[in-house]
């Protein structure tokens, strides 16, 4: 989905572009800030790898890439991916990535979960989002219980091992 902009209090979210995949991107994925719950690879990814990743999504039909940005100062510090879209049986299987440190723990993810799912919910009927979370990681499940998320079983997302639950939020 291209062209996708939308605003919350604090951060307005859009389409990543090439242009934001950079070394400050790449450092929250394999620099040694990255969050010990981030699963993307073991492996250290180029830009161009990176690159690559980002245009297959943002070219997809049934993907929502947005990255997160600070209003007041344009910085990107995260990006949440809605992947796959089902817009037949409405639902979407999320993923979130709070990449700049100084933000993690301050709302950002229960914020901008709430202002795009909302916006597909809105826009094209969604009325479930999906995810999978580290047991270890409880300040994203307790960010996630706050927007309406629940621990729910579903045969839409894999469980990988004993520590990791599937949430799920019912949008009403």
């Amino acid at each position: 989905m291209k062209n996708v902009f939308m605003e919350s209090e604090r951060f307005f979210l859009r389409t990543l572009i090439e242009d934001d995949v950079n070394a400050r991107y790449l450092e929250w994925i394999n620099g040694s800030d990255k969050s010990q719950y981030i699963n993307y690879t073991n492996q250290n990814r180029t830009v161009d790898e990176v690159s690559t990743f980002v245009t297959e999504r943002v070219n997809s039909d049934t993907v929502l890439f947005l990255g997160i940005f600070v209003r007041e100062s344009g910085e990107h510090i995260g990006n949440i991916k809605y992947e796959p879209i089902d817009f037949k049986k409405s639902y979407a299987i999320m993923g979130i990535l709070i990449g700049k440190k100084n933000w993690r723990g301050r709302g950002v993810a229960a914020e901008v979960i709430k202002a795009s799912s909302m916006w597909l919910h809105n826009k094209y009927g969604i009325k479930q989002i999906i995810l999978g979370v580290n047991t270890g990681n409880i300040w994203a499940i307790k960010a996630y219980e706050k927007v309406g998320f629940s621990e729910k079983k579903t045969p839409l997302i894999r469980k990988i091992d004993k520590t990791n639950i599937t949430m799920v939020w019912d949008i009403k």
